[in-house]
């Protein structure tokens, strides 16, 4: 939980003050609502940690995306069902469409086209 004030709003950018006196500017869109601003806040909220060993001021490198790794480690029947239960947004959308007990249906279908193996 972040507490902040908006200070100042000037040409479509607020001016949000912390807790502790750090600040942000944020910039707002008519279609935002308090939910979407409250979320931009806390992103843009002082942050706290400890930092690595090597990280010290001075310290200077350049940044690259890391590999974690090429391939996926998951098991091929999660990979397979996974992929056939489709996002969380769609599987909400068949529920809602279509009821619990169909989703159920549907899953049950997965699992057996796609078995764990023993």
């Amino acid at each position: 939980m972040t507490n902040y004030n908006i200070e100042k709003i000037e040409n479509g950018v607020a001016t949000i003050r912390y807790e502790g006196g750090s600040w942000a500017e944020i910039l707002l869109d008519s279609a935002m609502d308090s939910a979407d601003l409250n979320h931009m806040v806390h992103q843009y909220a002082p942050k706290t940690g400890v930092a690595p060993t090597f990280a010290t001021a001075g310290y200077s490198s350049t940044s690259a995306n890391k590999v974690i790794s090429d391939s996926d480690s998951r098991p091929a029947y999660v990979i397979a069902r996974t992929a056939e239960y489709g996002s969380l947004d769609e599987q909400i959308e068949y529920i809602t469409e279509n009821g619990l007990d169909a989703w159920q249906t549907r899953v049950a279908k997965i699992k057996t086209d796609n078995p764990k193996p023993e």
